[in-house]
């Protein structure tokens, strides 16, 4: 594997890790006290296809949709010429996407392909991510990642990845980043 290929694909370990921690995340923010923040940020809420009694959020963005649901995210481009990304948080993995219909939950998990493609497919949802997670930041303020952090990491499978500001400064530097950057997952300080 080049240097290339090795670097994308420890920084896709990392945005996976990331995408796992930012589902809970987002479970905890449809439930926050003020009302359902990712409504408020402009998805719709939909039900989910495949899985009964579920919703999904939809939002158009460059060309194409995110998806969230509970196990899976998505950015699919509409007119389906560029591959798109799937993140499956049982699978704990990126794939690519080869299709301009959202991949269904439990059903559908993408292909694998190489680090390069998957990390260039994953931009647009990265990029998504980190103006998402200053929105809350500015809406929501500080403390309401710090409380979805501490809850994450309570969970006997809770699996964090980086605290609240350590993450959106990933988010935000791999949305920007001309090479892909690794998380910094030296020291995960308590709170």
């Amino acid at each position: 594997m080049n240097s290339a290929a090795t670097r994308h694909s420890g920084v896709l370990g990392d945005a996976a890790r990331g995408l796992a921690q930012q589902m809970v995340w987002w479970g905890h923010d449809v439930r926050h006290p003020a009302g359902n923040l990712l409504v408020r940020y402009g998805m719709a809420r939909l039900p989910s296809p495949g899985l009964t009694g579920t919703s999904c959020y939809r939002l158009a963005w460059e060309g194409g949709l995110i998806e969230l649901h509970g196990a899976v995210a998505s950015w699919v481009p509409m007119d389906g010429m560029l591959p798109g990304v799937v993140f499956s948080r049982d699978h704990g993995r990126i794939a690519l996407w080869k299709s301009e219909v959202p991949p269904i939950p439990g059903r559908e998990f993408g292909r694998h392909g190489p680090a390069d493609e998957r990390w260039c497919a994953a931009l647009p949802l990265i990029r998504w991510i980190a103006g998402y997670e200053r929105w809350i930041d500015a809406t929501a303020g500080s403390a309401w990642r710090q409380g979805c952090w501490r809850a994450i990491r309570r969970l006997p499978k809770g699996k964090p990845w980086l605290p609240p500001k350590a993450a959106l400064d990933w988010w935000e530097q791999a949305a920007t980043a001309q090479e892909p950057v690794r998380a910094d997952r030296g020291r995960t300080p308590a709170l």
